[in-house]
Parts: C-alpha cells; structure tokens; sequence
C-alpha cells in the first residue's frame, strides 16, 4: 500500500473513533439524571410521602403552613406518585399546585421543579364532622352526642298529639320539611346548668346554601323533648329529641353545628347527620 493511502486509511479511523466518542457521550448524557426538587407546602396535620421512595417523606403538625423540599434525581419525564395521608382523626381535603382534586394520591410527571400543596382538615371541622355517636366536649361545660336524624321527619311530627289525641303540629309550609335530631347532653361543669339553654341557642343545623335553622319553639317532637328538659347537675345526662323546620333543598347536605371549645377559645364544631 502506497503511504498516502495509509495516511487516509489513519485519518478515517481517527475520525471514526471521534464520533463513536461523541455519539457514546450525547447516548451517556441522555439516560443521565436530572436534577429535579419538588416542594410540597402542607396545612394541618398528616404526612405527604413518595410510593416507593423513603427518602422523601413530609410530616405536617400543627401550627400549620410548614413546608418540605426534596430534591429527586430522576431521568426526564419520569412519574412519581404522591400519597397524602392524615393524622388519626384529621381528614386530607384537597391538593393544590402541580396536584389536583381531594383523592389520597396524586400521579405526577418531573420535568421540571415542581410545587405541590395538600390540606389537611380537623375533626369537627365542617369538611370533617364527627360522625353519629361521637361524644364531644363543647363549650360552656357541656358534652354533645348526636345519636340520630330523620331527614324527612314529616310523618313523625305530625303525629305529635297531646292529652286529649289533638295533633299539634300542622304539615310543614310547601318547600319546608321537619328534621328530628335525637341527641344527649352531659353536663361536666360546676354545680348545674340548663340543656335548654344551650341546644336551643347554639345546636344549629346548616346545609349547603349555609341558611342556619335553630330547634323550632313552636314545633313539639316525639318525645322525650330534649328542649324542655330544665337544669342538671355535673355528671347527669339528658337525651332527647330537637324538631327542626329546614327549607327541603336543604336536606341532603345537612350538618348540625355548635358551640364548641378548643381549649382556648369558643369556636364551632361540626357533627354529621347522615
């Protein structure tokens, strides 16, 4: 072979190894990891973790509104999937940011920094009432355990007669309808109180369009009349029924609220009534 033809022949492997080179190291830099932080901002209680990745897990506690920052290293494009999951009692209401909708996990694509939110509400709170048969501290000394509700308490209320068989509840006006609440009240504070004067002044019942409806004075339920009953004593009980007349577009989203009490301060407290 001639030598200028063993110099072309050098040049073309040189060239060769020179692209092999830079095609191996843009294949390399393409499946290497990126960089990609993800920072989840929490209110109230619970925990917000990485399926799969321990490495990552954000605890919220009271006072609210921390904030946690984790920094993946994963390749373009790849998907985590989030898991919001409340303190005992707590309930996860909604993601926010880069996640959406109240399901307990949110399925998410890291392409770039990412900003995700998560609220978690407390029982009582109108998004978390205590269900049926829960016994809850309120204010002014008072314990409160709704045991039961009829919705549509029509038929109930106006079978109500007094002594002599004569009804006393007319038919409820057109668009109306009765609700009973059967519930007890505990007194723990000192000396005596009246049941009456708290279930009729703060056990309140709301729906949807937020209209409150106070224990109705001119409807007598079924008895035991839970509004009727006068002062007990620290440690006695009184159960009972409160007849409510709510407007009816009202009643599938009915909750009874009252006076309740944190540890420092009055606030309202939410119980369930379905």
């Amino acid at each position: 072979m001639r030598r200028g033809s063993t110099h072309l022949v050098g040049a073309w492997v040189a060239t060769a190894a020179v692209v092999g080179l830079l095609l191996a190291s843009g294949a390399s830099a393409a499946k290497a990891p990126r960089t990609v932080a993800l920072k989840v901002k929490w209110t109230g209680s619970g925990t917000v973790h990485v399926t799969g990745n321990k490495a990552f897990t954000c605890r919220a506690t009271v006072p609210t509104g921390n904030t946690c920052l984790h920094t993946f290293h994963v390749r373009r494009g790849r998907r985590i999937v989030l898991k919001a999951v409340p303190l005992a009692g707590w309930k996860m209401t909604a993601w926010a940011g880069a996640c959406k909708g109240s399901a307990a996990t949110c399925s998410l694509k890291l392409k770039a920094r990412r900003s995700v939110g998560v609220t978690f509400v407390p029982p009582g709170d109108r998004l978390n009432p205590y269900p049926l048969g829960t016994s809850v501290l309120v204010a002014e000394g008072w314990r409160l355990k709704v045991n039961s509700a009829i919705i549509n308490a029509d038929t109930q209320v106006e079978a109500v007669t007094d002594q002599y068989g004569d009804h006393l509840n007319p038919p409820p006006p057109a668009g109306a309808q009765y609700t009973l609440v059967n519930a007890t009240m505990t007194y723990v504070g000192g000396g005596s109180s009246g049941v009456a004067a708290y279930v009729l002044g703060y056990a309140v019942i709301k729906g949807a369009g937020n209209a409150g409806y106070a224990p109705d004075w001119q409807c007598t339920p079924p008895s035991p009349d839970l509004g009727a009953v006068g002062d007990i004593y620290s440690g006695q009980s009184a159960t009972g029924n409160l007849c409510y007349e709510i407007a009816s577009n009202d009643a599938s989203t009915l909750l009874l609220s009252a006076l309740g009490t944190n540890g420092q301060a009055d606030q309202t407290v939410w119980f369930a009534l379905h």
